[in-house]
């Protein structure tokens, strides 16, 4: 059920939003989703790339659809003078604005920190980069496979059970920042109520994989032998994927000893519960004859066992069947979005679980400038 956006804890907060691709839609996203007015500033020529990256539904890409629902749309031109002034004199109106270009461009474009906070002095103003604007890293550029490359995490996953360009599907770094982000973003408005003053958030994505990673750094820096690296790569019998009948799978996540224990009393291997831990070559033995058990039946009968018995089994679920699974549907953590046309498509709720804002249509570009333009009494540039 949707609530009131009014009652919404960012609602009356207006974000300008210049950046461009998935970091900058995540952040705007979770922002919506608190009850943010979000004004997204595109390039005439095209908008956001992500609207026109494939697959398209009803004249836009599925991810455009997915984050951008809700937002409003107007077009300026950064690199011309009369554009920026009027971003410039739009920024005055807003609480936060975000941006995810390369340090330096909006200075080259008259819209750098300084000139925003002279319009605004209470402005929150968020930038996304790749790595920062240090010197001689703010040169550096880069994508989420480069990210999580350079900050190990990519070496962390390995290659079993990824495609074969031995990169996984999902991109950890622009998530991450996003949701960060989000978080600095909520701190520096209570900060502002304090002090009445903005702040910048500086978040590259280069050190947003580093909390992904944390544990395993600090094993790292410790110079031990590894342990929780280990299981939790699935060296363990405790905690790893086990291949069950019918060509089903099931994640086994029994840590903890009162687990493991269990698990194996229910399949008759008591002679195990001293094994869960054991990692690599140690815990091979005990991983085949809890898999030769399990092979017996599919992943739903095992599933079935662990709702039963209290245990954390859950299957291995393909994307499409995560569509259709009855907790994320009928908890409302996935919805549809509406498209503009026939087409269906669905998309998660929102990144705040208490809060449940009703769905609204991805705009087309350009779509709101004249009422934007209106409301704040600005020229078109």
């Amino acid at each position: 059920m949707s609530v009131d956006p009014s009652t919404l804890p960012l609602s009356g907060t207006l974000v300008v939003d210049v950046s461009r691709m998935l970091p900058g839609a995540v952040l705007v996203r979770s922002l919506i989703d608190l009850g943010a007015r979000v004004i997204k500033v595109e390039d005439p020529e095209g908008g956001d790339p992500m609207r026109s990256t494939p697959p398209i539904i009803d004249g836009l890409g599925v991810g455009f659809h997915t984050f951008f629902h809700g937002v409003e749309s107007v077009t300026f031109d950064l690199r011309d003078p009369a554009s920026q002034e009027t971003v410039l004199k739009l920024s005055r109106h807003a609480d936060v604005f975000v941006e995810s270009f390369r340090p330096g461009t909006l200075e080259g474009w008259n819209l750098g920190l300084e000139k925003l906070r002279a319009v605004n002095p209470g402005l929150i103003t968020v930038s996304l980069s790749s790595y920062g604007p240090s010197e001689p890293w703010a040169r550096h550029v880069g994508h989420d496979l480069n990210f999580t490359a350079g900050a190990g995490l990519l070496g962390q996953l390995g290659s079993e059970g990824v495609p074969p360009g031995g990169v996984p599907p999902i991109q950890f770094a622009d998530v991450a920042a996003g949701l960060l982000s989000v978080s600095s973003i909520l701190g520096a408005l209570l900060v502002r109520q304090k002090s009445g003053r903005g702040l910048h958030i500086d978040q590259p994505l280069a050190a947003s994989v580093l909390p992904f990673v944390a544990w395993n750094l600090a094993e790292a820096s410790a110079k031990g032998s590894p342990f929780m690296a280990r299981v939790l790569a699935g060296e363990s019998p405790c905690y790893r994927r086990y291949r069950c009948a019918e060509g089903t799978e099931i994640a086994l996540g029994a840590l903890e000893p009162k687990f493991w224990s269990r698990f194996v009393d229910l399949l008759g291997l008591p002679e195990l519960a001293g094994d869960g831990l054991l990692v690599g070559e140690a815990g091979k033995p005990a991983f085949l004859r809890v898999e030769e058990k399990l092979s017996k039946e599919p992943a739903s009968h095992w599933v079935a066992l662990g709702e039963r018995e209290g245990l954390p089994i859950a299957p291995v679920r393909s994307l499409e069947e995560v569509l259709t699974t009855p907790y994320f549907r009928e908890t409302g953590r996935l919805r549809e979005v509406p498209t503009g046309g026939a087409a269906r498509l669905e998309a998660p709720a929102c990144f705040v679980s208490p809060f449940r804002r009703a769905p609204a249509r991805a705009p087309a570009l350009g779509e709101n400038q004249a009422s934007v333009l209106s409301e704040f009494g600005l020229t078109e540039g």
